[in-house]
């Protein structure tokens, strides 16, 4: 009987442990400033993970690159106010980043692998936008000419 119990005790410390890891990777973080953010979207299940948590922020970004879309990693962000003060930055996000932005006009700087990008959105208090950020490949750029 007591090696049931104990075989039980440790099934749930196991389990927990597990659990714990498994859902450690979509936990929002705090930036320096203490603006909420998270990153992930590597895998399905990361992805499936992400999803649930997208409206609860302002800012969800999609990192591609190509024609067809395909996720990329690695991407380093710069998020400036209208003032042009540094108000979020990532180094090394994954292909969806999520910021809680306060209402106002924000400039984007995105950069992945030596090529950047820029864009200019406004954030509305108590909305949600998505951006997506894709890198066209050389490629993709001669093939629509």
């Amino acid at each position: 009987m007591k090696s049931i119990k104990l075989s039980v005790i440790f099934f749930l410390l196991a389990f927990s442990f597990i659990e714990s890891a498994y859902t450690a990777g979509a936990q929002p973080r705090l930036a320096k400033n203490g603006i909420q953010y998270m990153t992930g979207g590597i895998g399905e299940e990361d992805k499936f993970d992400m999803r649930p948590h997208a409206k609860k922020f302002t800012l969800n970004l999609l990192f591609s690159h190509g024609v067809a879309g395909e996720y990329i990693t690695d991407t380093n962000v710069n998020i400036y106010n209208e003032q042009s003060e540094l108000v979020f930055r990532i180094k090394g996000a994954k292909p969806m980043l999520y910021v809680n932005l306060p209402a106002g006009t924000y400039t984007i700087l995105a950069s992945n692998n030596g090529e950047k990008l820029r864009h200019k959105l406004t954030i509305d208090a108590n909305t949600n936008q998505k951006v997506i950020l894709n890198w066209k490949d050389e490629t993709d750029s001669e093939a629509n000419q």
